[in-house]
């Protein structure tokens, strides 16, 4: 499988948006349809929000978003993939939060507003840069938080292991969004048990790192699922050896060891 849009994502060539829609296009043929729908949504709401500026735009923004457009969080504590492919979380109006920002994102680019993805410990957060104040939205709802509500946050989420520090907050870059978008991606399929769509989201990850043997040990688990067992073997041998220290290794070397054993028959 090639996927050329996921091939020089180092450069960032093509917009992170523009990629994730050929994403939809791969496992739907109707994706465009709701893509075409939802940018008639925000030409509108941008159209509303024509005359506000800076953080009263942004407020604008997320109201209508939210409330207007009906988007929200995903209900289900274990999500599918319809909650995450952006065309099905169009369609459905709820998502996770990764999604939801991807649009939130999109929709206030087209309002004149630049919103920066910053990978934050849960789940992304959008930054806003006005008047030499970060300002921070909460994907799930729109709320916007300041400074000193998103170290508490940190805090609260990582513990305290972490040192808090402002350099953490820098925008994402294309590779990050797009690797934790696909891994969300696949363990949704692999929890659907479409194990096709999960292989072939495991072939985009590797696209991305192709030699990456947690991906390669994901790989053997789909082809395992998918009846494929000696190409399981060999992606499963080639984390053994990458990995050895790593605890699923140990629990794979049993199972190599046990398809490896001759079968008795009884009769």
């Amino acid at each position: 499988m090639r996927f050329s849009y996921l091939e020089h994502i180092a450069q960032e060539i093509l917009p992170t948006i523009e990629i994730i829609w050929e994403v939809s296009r791969a496992f739907h043929s109707d994706s465009d349809q709701y893509v075409a729908d939802y940018y008639q949504s925000i030409r509108h709401l941008a159209e509303d929000l024509d005359e506000l500026e800076g953080v009263e735009k942004l407020q604008g923004l997320t109201e209508q978003f939210f409330f207007n457009l009906s988007f929200s969080d995903a209900p289900e504590p274990i999500v599918g993939s319809q909650r995450i492919l952006l065309d099905r979380v169009i369609s459905y109006r709820t998502g996770l939060p990764m999604s939801l920002a991807l649009l939130l994102q999109e929709a206030a680019a087209y309002a004149g507003l630049q919103l920066e993805l910053v990978d934050f410990p849960g789940y992304p957060l959008l930054r806003f840069d006005y008047q030499q104040q970060s300002y921070f939205v909460d994907p799930i709802n729109g709320d916007l938080l300041e400074g000193y509500q998103v170290q508490e946050r940190f805090e609260d989420l990582t513990e305290n292991v972490v040192d808090f520090g402002w350099d953490m907050f820098e925008a994402a870059d294309q590779k990050t969004v797009l690797v934790r978008y696909l891994t969300e991606l696949k363990h949704a399929f692999i929890h659907d048990r479409a194990f096709a769509n999960a292989l072939t989201t495991v072939h985009m990850l590797l696209t991305i790192h192709p030699d990456d043997p947690y991906e390669i040990r994901d790989r053997g688990y789909v082809l395992e699922e998918l009846d494929c067992q000696q190409a399981a073997v060999d992606d499963y041998l080639y984390f053994v050896e990458q990995c050895p220290d790593d605890p699923s290794a140990q629990l794979l070397r049993l199972q190599l060891e046990t398809w490896a054993a001759p079968q008795h028959i009884l009769h």
